[in-house]
């Protein structure tokens, strides 16, 4: 496809941190890693499936045959990052005498351990007062050591400045960002090969929505575009293969590179209504946030499609959908169901009705409540108030 006019803001910034290496077994570098940030006493951070499954071990393994010092595991850690297990986490740290983090897990470990490593950085015990501030950018300095392995090939937190977590009393989601998250992202495919297929599928489509919303949000920016398109030729080419295939490395590889481009592009340009609507789900029903987004993309999409038509034409021909000599919409609309036809490849077919919702608009509405006041709505491409909000969710039924 030719290049379109395609446009954007006359002025945007561009962040871009940690660094980033790539390889099966990577992770054998990590000790030398470790200590060129000057840490010493480890403390990792996973989750007790990862224990069990012997991920973790793997790099346990690295810690224990080098001179640094594993001084401590802490797998205390649920679906969605609590409060209440950040607090824990941060008082396990300073009880164990650590002094860095090496972190081994998918969206929820890597928040999670974020949010430690901030609280050991500022000095306090309770990271509550952090998250209400939302932004905690004005006077913030470095932390301590911290390498982050990720496990899912999805979320994209080890290489963005955004936290998401769960306050399970005020059932909401709370966004924060911070501009010093992990030192270092190593990309260990082997550490994803014992993912399931139906991980494995909703964590794929969660870095979908993250390429296509920050190349269709009001913040995108060309380098931002760049980065959510390559992930999307990938996502479109390996997911079907990594879900099919568990053990197939370079599917898996391919897909932790499309998790990490998709998260560098959302992480400058935003989201939009998916995401919006996804963690009201997760705060309210508690959907997985990768398969509230895989539900809502193709709804969102197509409600948006009429505002940025050739964004949604770049995306179709991205996703290998023949769009020459086609109107912008009508390419656009490929896009849409180029994604519906991805989901019923990898054998995503719930929806809001397999848990439990339903089309009472009275029952809807604290979820559309609390999604028309997350952070991320105002970037959708149309404009969406509560009415469209509702119906967005009835038509995910």
């Amino acid at each position: 496809m030719k290049y379109p006019d395609v446009g954007f803001e006359p002025f945007f910034t561009w962040m871009n941190r940690p660094r980033i290496m790539y390889s099966p077994g990577v992770r054998r570098e990590l000790a030398f890693e470790m200590e060129q940030l000057g840490g010493s006493n480890v403390l990792m951070v996973t989750d007790k499936g990862l224990v069990q499954a012997g991920v973790a071990e793997m790099v346990a393994e690295e810690v224990r045959k080098s001179d640094l010092q594993l001084v401590g595991i802490f797998d205390n850690i649920v679906q969605d990052a609590r409060l209440e297990n950040i607090n824990e986490g941060a008082a396990f740290y300073r009880s164990c005498g650590a002094d860095c983090m090496v972190v081994v897990g998918g969206g929820s470990v890597m928040d999670t351990a974020k949010s430690i490593n901030i609280m050991i950085g500022e000095g306090v015990d309770d990271f509550r007062p952090l998250a209400e501030q939302a932004g905690l950018w004005e006077g913030a300095k470095p932390l301590p050591p911290h390498i982050v392995f990720p496990t899912t090939a999805g979320t994209g937190s080890e290489v963005t400045n955004a936290i998401v977590v769960l306050d399970v009393e005020a059932r909401a989601k709370l966004a924060i960002t911070h501009p010093f998250n992990a030192d270092l992202a190593m990309l260990d495919p082997e550490l994803t090969v014992s993912l399931p297929p139906k991980v494995t599928a909703f964590t794929g489509m969660d870095a979908l929505t993250h390429a296509v919303e920050g190349l269709t949000s009001t913040g995108a920016e060309p380098i931002g575009d760049a980065l959510g398109l390559h992930a999307v030729r990938l996502i479109f080419r390996y997911l079907p293969e990594a879900v099919m295939e568990p053990r197939n490395v370079t599917a898996r590889g391919c897909m932790l590179i499309a998790a990490t481009l998709a998260g560098m592009c959302f992480n400058n340009a935003q989201l939009g209504g998916v995401h919006a609507t996804a963690h009201a789900l997760g705060a309210h029903y508690g959907i997985p946030h990768g398969l509230a987004n895989a539900i809502m993309l193709p709804i969102v999409m197509e409600h948006n499609v009429e505002e940025c038509p050739v964004r949604y034409m770049m995306l179709a021909d991205a996703m290998g959908m023949d769009v020459r000599g086609k109107d912008p919409l009508a390419a656009a609309r490929l896009a849409v169901q180029a994604v519906k036809d991805l989901k019923a490849r990898i054998g995503l077919t719930q929806t809001l009705k397999d848990f439990g919702i339903t089309d009472d608009r009275d029952r809807l509405m604290p979820t559309v409540e609390l999604a028309a006041s997350d952070s991320q709505v105002g970037y959708n491409p149309r404009y969406l108030e509560e009415e469209d909000l509702i119906k967005l969710y009835i038509e995910a039924l």
